[in-house]
């Protein structure tokens, strides 16, 4: 692959600034770093929050069927229709590898060859001139499937303006979740939205337990860090997602055993790995969506719902006494019918929490993190029948 260069009328110096990483806790027991060298392509058309376009100088930018590419830890955007979503014409000369830049007073002249870019910039009324060396910005622009891409912080240069780019979520094609933090590539610990998230040494979502000063946490598939609830392997969390069993993930890792929980994308997938059928509630409080799916030791199937705010847990198990996991005692404790059927509620005041039940050699439970009323979680239960 040539490199790329940037061959411009003048040049203007432009200092940009690293941006930190943000973490939970100051230190993080993780691996050495690596950067991935070869590019990952990032389709950008669906994303966590579903906040799937770009961010330059405020404006949104549609990349339609283009994708973001992550090089060296660096990220890089389509030229062509980024450069004219904010305004500026463009011109691409492929026999020459040239793109041609310039809106108002400012012009540039991208080359293939080196990781360096240079602009002009024309003041007031065209007679003062701002020149200044030529910057790096760590990646060399690159042309993939015919398009020219760039390092997304040269429009910090551009633009003159350090803050240029704003903060959004992609996704690989892979199914790989990467967030965007002003131009740069986020490792470790993120605080997003109110959420904290955990990224891999590449810039990809965490998923499963992460060990930072002592303390375990549980992140999902998307590197959501679990909060308040049971994670998909049967363990409690506390509302800073906090939890210590340090001792049996050491004893798992010096026995070699392997992870009894298995994750899997839909429930005719997880239903090929169990002995029995699964069913599942077919009536669920609106706004609710599945959040994972998982089984447990080949025995026990579970499948976990969320509004964002709560979360239902169901689950289904054969020749299980305690299937729900949930050993909290409870101030009430009903038995009511429901298609005949014997269900204990457990719960506090008016919010009912757990609810377990038998029906010939299936176990069945539902957990709900923050409570239901009765009636609600009733009506769920009658939907399993």
């Amino acid at each position: 692959m040539k490199k790329a260069m940037i061959s411009l009328l003048c040049v203007s110096t432009i200092i940009g600034g690293a941006i930190p990483v943000f973490a939970a806790d100051n230190q993080l027991d993780s691996d050495t770093m690596h950067i991935m060298s070869d590019p990952i392509l990032i389709s950008t058309n669906e994303g966590i929050n579903k906040a799937n376009d770009i961010i330059i100088e405020g404006k949104n930018i549609d990349l339609g069927k283009l994708s973001v590419v992550i090089k060296d830890g660096k990220v890089l955007v389509p030229l062509k229709v980024t450069a004219e979503a904010l305004g500026f014409n463009v011109n691409i000369d492929k026999d020459n590898n040239v793109a041609l830049l310039d809106k108002d007073r400012i012009n540039a002249s991208i080359t293939i060859g080196e990781d360096t870019y240079y602009y002009s910039n024309l003041i007031g009324k065209g007679k003062d001139v701002v020149c200044g060396k030529a910057i790096g910005t760590g990646a060399s622009p690159i042309i993939i499937d015919n398009e020219v891409y760039v390092s997304i912080k040269v429009y910090n240069s551009l633009l003159r303006d350090e803050k240029a780019i704003g903060s959004f979520w992609c996704t690989t094609k892979d199914g790989q979740n990467i967030y965007v933090d002003n131009g740069n590539i986020v490792i470790g610990w993120k605080l997003i939205n109110n959420k904290w998230y955990y990224m891999n040494n590449d810039g990809t979502t965490k998923k499963g337990w992460i060990k930072t000063n002592s303390n375990w946490y549980y992140v999902y598939d998307n590197g959501e860090m679990a909060v308040n609830t049971t994670t998909p392997d049967g363990y409690k969390v506390d509302k800073d997602g906090k939890w210590d069993f340090g001792k049996q993930i050491q004893k798992l890792a010096i026995d070699g055993i392997a992870n009894p929980i298995e994750e899997f994308k839909t429930i005719e997938d997880a239903q090929k790995v169990l002995k029995f059928k699964i069913l599942t509630p077919k009536t669920i409080p609106e706004k609710y969506n599945v959040k994972y799916i998982s089984t447990i030791s080949k025995q026990t199937f579970q499948i976990c719902y969320s509004n964002g705010d709560n979360e239902i847990l169901f689950r289904i198990g054969q020749g299980i006494e305690n299937i729900s996991g949930d050993y909290t005692e409870y101030k009430n404790n009903d038995i009511v019918k429901v298609n005949n059927k014997d269900i204990k509620l457990s719960g506090n005041d008016e919010s009912v929490k757990l609810a377990t039940w038998k029906v010939n050699e299936m176990s069945y439970s539902i957990l709900v993190n923050k409570g239901m009323k009765k009636d609600d979680i009733i009506n769920v239960i009658k939907s399993t029948f």
